[in-house]
């Protein structure tokens, strides 16, 4: 499992790729509730592996995926969530249409997250698991120069990213996860490190906040913007199942 083209030896799994997006598709016995693994930026499918083993073996088909513009999949920019949004879309018509799966639950990983929220609306999924996604890009470009420069690096912020438009062709009323999320309808579950400085528990507060739809809200004490999962495997695990047992299956 070295680069994004190693498929994870000794596991059952199935090498996808649907309208340029590819994939490994992880099967579980049963079709009632299928996992589309999204990861975060500069990232690749292979980063979402051992999700998707956990998942596999607790039951539920996984599809962990490389967005556009990262591993396998094409695309010339990275765009925060935006066009990636479009990657996410065809993995959840896949898992509906091919694989039959009677529900499909969204989880993404900082821009993955973003991707299942951003665009004209969010994907159509029965569940979200939304971990340490930014609130705004200017927050984020704001957070980031912070971290680099101190205080100081935030008067820069206004410079990077009214660039955005610029460059890529996106407003950044579009790049707004905050507002995205009052669209979700379906339950959701945040998920943020206390100490992340990238995506402030503040933010993940506010997002959580915004959501009108069926919601659960779990921190992870001590971690900053790493891998929740790695971090603590057991809470991650308890909290995802619990999340899909008595959240999704019943709604």
């Amino acid at each position: 499992m070295s680069n994004a083209n190693s498929i994870p030896f000794g596991y059952s799994v199935e090498v996808v790729v649907v309208d340029d997006v590819h994939g490994w598709y992880f099967p579980a016995e049963a079709h009632n509730i299928c996992i589309l693994l999204m990861h975060s930026n500069r990232g690749s499918k292979l980063d979402m592996v051992p999700r998707a083993i956990f998942l596999q073996g607790s039951g539920y088909s996984a599809f962990a995926i490389d967005l556009q513009a990262h591993g396998e999949t094409s695309g010339e920019h990275i765009t925060f969530g935006y066009l990636e949004s479009k990657s996410a879309r065809s993995a959840t018509r896949f898992l509906k249409e091919t694989k039959e799966c009677r529900k499909v639950v969204a989880l993404g990983v900082s821009l993955g997250g973003a991707s299942a929220i951003l665009g004209a609306e969010p994907i159509d999924v029965e569940g979200y698991i939304l971990e340490s996604i930014y609130s705004s890009i200017e927050t984020s470009v704001e957070n980031r120069l912070d971290i680099r420069l101190g205080s100081v690096g935030t008067l820069f912020a206004p410079l990077l990213y009214q660039q955005v438009p610029l460059r890529l062709g996106i407003a950044l009323s579009e790049l707004q996860p905050t507002h995205a999320v009052k669209n979700i309808s379906s339950p959701a579950l945040i998920m943020n490190g206390t100490d992340d400085r990238r995506t402030s528990i503040q933010e993940a507060t506010l997002l959580f906040q915004n959501i009108t739809s069926p919601k659960r809200f779990t921190s992870f004490k001590g971690a900053s913007h790493n891998d929740l999962y790695q971090f603590d495997s057991i809470k991650y695990e308890t909290t995802v199942l619990d999340f899909l047992v008595k959240m999704v299956s019943v709604h």
